[in-house]
């Protein structure tokens, strides 16, 4: 087999020089995780905003190389920031998985010029005490000419092999776009080792797929077998687009559009030009676009005022906007100057945008800045606008809302297994009533689930059952000063009936977020206690603990959005579902509709030891962009599904310690319902200005 890889290499490297094309190295994934070489790092991080997976058969144990499972995966979070993880699976085949969970971060030193070096710090297993990857390194490398990079660092390592525990080199040789040759001295062994991947040009969409392979090695465990790698990397902004100006096909189809909008059937100066017939015609293109709830009339003899509710973006309401913008300054031509733009939920506005209809217009086709005036401050407008237009098209009560989303309750990286899971089919309802109120429920089908999550085993308690999970009835009322309040009661996760209360205050550019959850559940049905399947009842540990009888939950949040990094950091303090108290802090890293977050909680439930967890997780939209929306009901994915893994820290072992930090958040809330997900300000919408043209040429 390595005789094999030898030959393939050398015809590899044997092509013609015309067919070479030259590249600076590009970061791949180490068989650790990090970016690098084989074994060893390089100052070149993840690329931004690129996720980066691969399954490998090298573990390293305390005993040295084996053959085995490593699933490893990274993200470029910011130019200057990758975190990574690695879920091993050692199958010792002594009759139990032994299995680790390990997280890692490396972070760039920026100010250095390009033509200098590169430096980065990093460590691997971060935080963990039971594992056998912790190492701290500082690496530099320099791009020598063209295709060749040299890498020469110093790390501290625990691990027996001597891998970073002292100075460690490397080298790494690009010929072609998809080929690449390293060679690695990791301070105890030295490899070499050749990484292959598609060309760029193969998928329009960024993906590319790769694969490694430890070609030898000075460790005879690592030269007697065959050790290789397979990747995927995902571009995760589906919706990216470029900040050129448009095509000339997108201005030759506004020009088709305008005139069929304008034309009715009857020549240009025919067109009837009152007042009233140009917001009749606004409001039917707005009601064949999907709209509902529409307003149209004046808020003064130059300003148009329009109010809609989106309910066909819902991906992302700036989709929503953009489209509804786009409409207005492509078809307003004779008797306003201005608009009025309020986007409501459940008849209760929340954002509003006022602006030149000229300089939109210009914002859409002549690559002008986005100039429009924008506020989540909408009790006072509410007021003032309240006898601007009378009608309201387009306008169903009591119509049923219906979304579908896969629900995954999982263990991963623990002393039962590499991954055990339930999986089921969750269906959420909702039922508009009146002004800010609402009925909705919960179902969950269950699918499916691993064999530790059956009844009688370790996680069968936690297993999704097939059933109703919860109904609630939810009335929300808009305040002064940007603030929201929405009550709650009902029944949740099964068997706890429930009041909460959630109020929020958002500042005036959105930058700022500030609100509290506080809320009491009382269990109607406690189970009776039964030990664990083939379990000594005698343990402690053969027992699950007994179902609380009552549970007081209450969280202050406060949010930070950084527009240019476009990232939010949440700190959440309080006393959480299973009444533990502490603080839980989230930075989440957003690319177009694809979220990253990373998570420290730090809680402890009163008389026991504090529990401290790092986590990564993601979420990602399960809808199209533009929703299925019948006249008399609504069937739609889930806008943000979230999934996320977390390791416990500041421990002796890694052993499973769930439940630290449950907020106990309902899928029906005000930044889900009202707030486009914590997407809906003035900072994020300018962030995201270009996704406003593009949803006006593309979403529609």
């Amino acid at each position: 087999m390595k005789r094999s890889i030898l030959s393939a290499l050398a015809l590899t490297l044997a092509l013609p020089h015309s067919v070479i094309v030259a590249a600076e190295p590009e970061a791949s994934m180490s068989f650790q995780g990090y970016s690098g070489l084989i074994n060893t790092p390089t100052a070149t991080l993840f690329d931004e905003g690129k996720f980066y997976l691969q399954y490998g058969n090298q573990v390293e144990t305390r005993s040295g190389y084996r053959s085995g499972t490593n699933y490893n995966f990274g993200v470029g979070v910011w130019e200057y920031v990758e975190v990574s993880g690695r879920l091993a699976d050692y199958d010792f085949r002594v009759g139990n998985d032994v299995t680790d969970l390990s997280a890692n971060i490396k972070l760039g030193i920026p100010y250095i010029p390009k033509d200098w070096f590169s430096l980065a710090v990093g460590i691997q297993d971060l935080g963990g005490a039971a594992n056998y990857f912790d190492a701290k390194y500082v690496v530099a490398s320099k791009n020598i000419v063209e295709e060749l990079t040299f890498s020469l660092g110093i790390g501290k390592s625990d691990s027996n092999s001597g891998r970073l525990d002292g100075v460690f080199a490397g080298m790494e040789w690009q010929p072609y776009q998809w080929a690449k040759l390293s060679v690695e001295y990791d301070a105890a062994d030295t490899q070499l080792g050749l990484h292959l991947s598609t060309p760029s040009a193969w998928f329009d969409s960024g993906v590319q797929l790769s694969t490694d392979v430890v070609i030898s090695s000075t460790n005879e465990a690592l030269s007697d077998d065959v050790y290789y790698g397979v990747g995927l990397t995902v571009p995760l902004d589906f919706n990216r687009v470029t900040k050129t100006s448009h095509s000339s096909a997108n201005n030759q189809q506004l020009s088709s559009d305008e005139a069929h909008w304008l034309s009715d059937e009857t020549a240009p100066d025919m067109v009837d030009r009152t007042r009233l017939t140009e917001r009749l015609r606004v409001q039917k293109l707005l009601v064949n676009e999907g709209f509902e709830a529409i307003k149209v009339g004046e808020a003064d003899l130059q300003t148009i005022y329009v109010e809609v509710e989106n309910h066909i973006y819902n991906r992302n309401q700036i989709d929503g906007l953009g489209v509804l913008l786009g409409l207005l300054s492509k078809t307003v031509h004779y008797n306003y100057s201005h608009f009025t733009v309020v986007l409501k939920e459940r008849e209760i506005p929340v954002l509003i945008v006022k602006g030149s209809l000229a300089e939109y217009d210009a914002f859409l086709t002549d690559n002008r800045p986005l100039k429009v005036a924008i506020t989540t401050d909408t009790f006072a407008t509410q007021r003032q606008y309240s006898t601007a237009v009378r009608d309201n098209s387009n306008n169903f009560w009591l119509k049923p809302r219906f979304t579908f989303w896969p629900g995954i309750v999982s263990r991963v990286g623990t002393e039962f297994g590499a991954f055990d899971a339930s999986l089921a089919l969750v269906s959420h309802a909702e039922l508009p009533l009146w002004h800010g109120a609402a009925i909705t429920a919960v179902h969950t089908t269950q699918i499916a689930e691993t064999e530790d999550f059956k009844d009688g085993k370790y996680f069968g308690d936690n297993k999704q059952r097939t059933g109703l999970r919860g109904y609630s009835f939810h009335q929300t009322f808009s305040l002064p000063y940007s603030v929201k309040n929405m009550t709650s009661v009902g029944r949740f996760r099964d068997t706890y009936d429930y009041l909460s209360n959630e109020v929020r205050w958002q500042s005036v550019d959105g930058s700022h977020k500030v609100s509290l959850v506080t809320a009491r559940y009382d269990n109607q049905e406690i189970a009776e206690v039964k030990p664990y399947a083939n379990c000594n009842i005698l343990l402690i540990g053969c027992w699950p603990a007994k179902e609380l009888e009552q549970r007081d939950v209450i969280i202050g949040k406060y949010r930070y959005y950084n527009a240019e990094l476009n990232t939010s950091a949440e700190l959440k303090v309080g006393q959480y579902w299973q009444q533990d108290k502490g603080a839980v802090v989230k930075v989440e890293r957003m690319f177009g509709d694809v979220s990253l977050n990373l998570t420290y909680k730090n809680t402890k439930v009163d008389n026991e030891e504090a529990n401290q967890f790092i986590g990564i997780g993601f979420s990602i939209p399960l809808t199209p962009r533009k929703d299925f929306n019948n006249k008399y009901f609504q069937v739609r994915g889930k806008t943000k599904w979230a999934y996320s893994v977390s390791t416990l820290v500041g421990k002796s072992h890694n052993n499973l310690t769930p439940g630290s930090g449950d907020s106990a958040e309902l899928s029906y809330n005000l930044d889900s319902a009202f707030y486009n997900n914590d997407r809906l300000s003035f900072e994020y919408i300018y962030a995201n200005a270009n996704r406003l043209k593009q949803a006006y040429y593309q979403a529609r």
